[in-house]
């Protein structure tokens, strides 16, 4: 077992885990390429650092890569440059490029944000599909409630940095503990919602992750908080049933379905 953050963030052991072992699909693919180099030698570059440093086969490597994420006539698009891409090829460029050295583990951070819905689909479904072809474990982050329904197994909700509720996704989405949890629910629109009714809105801001005072991080914005409790100290993480968990004086074990 290794400690990641005990390595030297510059050495050679965190270098060989970095893009190897654990990769990562940035948000935004329109700034995560490098306009002065082609789209094919940037994928390379984790090619010949991790696996061969043959430029034939590490070409060969990554142009199959290229393929294998719906890249068409990827011989050509090799040699081409980012702005020479659409939003929705960069984005494939950019998971070819996580994916090319098989990692453990993804990361993908809002992977589909800047992309329409139809390619959005095309890309969830991809990497659904590698993740069963390589067997790794992807890390996904993401505001967007439908794809986390799709896509995790196990959902954490964070709030100023902190997570505030845990489980499997059917448990957080049949019963949501949390406020903050209920409030993300909530303003997710319903089908067969009236047009004249208004979207659930979370009252008040995120407050700056600096100098914050004790207590509860969403107590200001809580519809359900309790003064001289929650505003005192952090409230203690509570188990619910199996592996559903939930920071909040409200939540108790066994807790009834709100």
């Amino acid at each position: 077992m290794i400690d990641l953050l005990k390595l030297d963030p510059r050495g050679k052991p965190i270098r060989a885990i970095r893009g190897k072992q654990i990769s990562m699909i940035f948000q935004e693919p329109m700034v995560a390429f490098s306009p002065m180099y082609t789209i094919g030698s940037q994928i390379n570059e984790c090619t010949r650092l991790h696996i061969t440093k043959d430029k034939k086969e590490s070409k060969a490597i990554t142009l199959e890569m290229m393929k294998k994420v719906g890249i068409a006539n990827a011989e050509k698009r090799y040699d081409q440059y980012p702005h020479e891409f659409s939003g929705g090829m960069l984005q494939r460029a950019l998971i070819a490029m996580a994916l090319v050295c098989k990692p453990r583990l993804l990361i993908a951070d809002e992977p589909t944000t800047a992309l329409d819905v139809t390619i959005q689909a095309q890309i969830l479904e991809l990497m659904q599909q590698l993740q069963k072809e390589l067997g790794m474990a992807i890390l996904f982050i993401t505001h967007d409630l439908g794809t986390v329904a799709k896509m995790c197994d196990r959902v954490a909700v964070m709030y100023l940095g902190r997570i505030v509720e845990t489980g499997t996704a059917r448990e957080i989405y049949k019963n949501p503990q949390h406020p903050y949890t209920r409030g993300l629910m909530g303003s997710v629109h319903k089908i067969g919602s009236r047009k004249l009714d208004r979207l659930f809105s979370i009252e008040g801001t995120v407050p700056l992750a600096l100098n914050l005072r004790p207590g509860c991080g969403f107590y200001d914005r809580c519809d359900v908080r309790v003064e001289g409790v929650c505003d005192q100290a952090e409230p203690e993480t509570c188990c619910i049933g199996g592996t559903h968990c939930a920071a909040c004086v409200h939540c108790r074990k066994g807790g009834a379905e709100k």
